[in-house]
C-alpha cells in the first residue's frame, strides 16, 4: 500500500493508543533500533529481543516489518516533527529580530538544542528519508508548506532592510540557510557525536561564513 499522509495520520491514531504495554514496548524499541539500523538492516529477531517480546509476539501485532515501520514513522512525523520541530522553527522564522545575526544564530541554537534531547529521531528521519521515496515526498510538502515559503518572506524583510544584498535569489539564500544549518545538526549528532565543539563558538562560525556570501 502507498504511504500517505492520511495513511500515517490513521497509523498516529494507533500510535497514540497502543492496545496493551506490549504493543507500546515493540513501537518504542523499533524505534531505536530502527533509527540505528534502518529499515534494511533492522530484523524482526532484532526488533523482538529489543522489545523483550518473541518474534512470534512481534508478528501478532505487527504482520510485517513495514507494518511496524508505518506506525515508527507515524509517530515520528505527528509527535515530534510537525508539532515541535516544524512549528517552533515556523514561529521563530515569523518573529523578526531586526539583528539579522541574532535572529539567524538563534534560530540555529534553538534547532541545535532540541535535536541534542533527542538525538535518535534525527536518525530516524534521515534514514526514512533515504529509504522510502514516498515518506520523502510527504516530508517535503510539509516542509515547502511550513518553512519554505515563511522563510522567503523573512529573508526578503532582510533584504529590504538592507542587511542582504538585493540581487541576490532569496530562494538560493533560503536553500543555501537549510544547507549549512542541516549539515551541522548531522555532522554533530550522526557522523561525528564524539568530536568536540563548542557549540555558540561553532553557531557563529557558521554565520560568518553564510554571511559573508550574502551581506552587502
Amino acid at each position: 500500500m502507498k504511504l500517505t499522509l492520511k495513511l500515517l495520520q490513521n497509523e498516529f491514531e494507533a500510535y497514540q493508543n497502543p492496545r496493551s504495554e506490549k504493543e507500546k514496548d515493540i513501537v518504542d524499541a523499533a524505534e531505536d533500533v530502527f533509527a540505528e539500523q534502518g529499515f534494511s538492516g533492522a530484523t524482526t529477531a532484532e526488533l523482538a529481543k529489543q522489545a523483550g517480546v518473541t518474534e512470534r509476539t512481534l508478528f501478532k501485532y505487527f504482520p510485517t516489518k513495514n507494518d511496524l515501520y508505518k506506525r515508527v514513522l507515524s509517530g515520528l512525523l505527528f509527535e515530534t516533527i510537525l508539532p515541535g520541530h516544524m512549528s517552533d522553527l515556523k514561529l521563530r522564522l515569523q518573529t523578526l529580530n531586526p539583528n539579522f545575526k541574532d535572529w539567524y544564530t538563534g534560530i540555529l541554537k534553538a534547532r541545535y538544542d532540541a535535536v541534542a534531547k533527542e538525538p535518535q529521531k534525527l536518525k530516524l528521519l534521515l534514514g526514512a528519508l533515504l529509504f522510502s521515496k514516498e515518506f520523502a515526498e510527504i516530508f517535503g510538502q510539509l516542509w515547502k508548506m511550513n518553512l519554505y515559503d515563511t522563510s522567503l518572506e523573512a529573508f526578503r524583510y532582510f533584504q529590504e532592510k538592507g542587511d542582504i544584498r538585493k540581487n541576490l535569489d532569496p530562494n538560493q539564500i533560503v536553500r543555501a540557510s537549510f544547507s549549512l544549518g542541516a549539515s551541522f545538526l548531522i555532522t554533530k549528532f550522526v557522523l561525528a557525536p564524539k568530536f568536540p565543539i563548542e557549540v555558540n563558538a561553532e553557531i557563529e562560525s557558521i554565520f560568518s561564513i553564510f554571511y559573508k556570501g550574502i551581506s552587502n
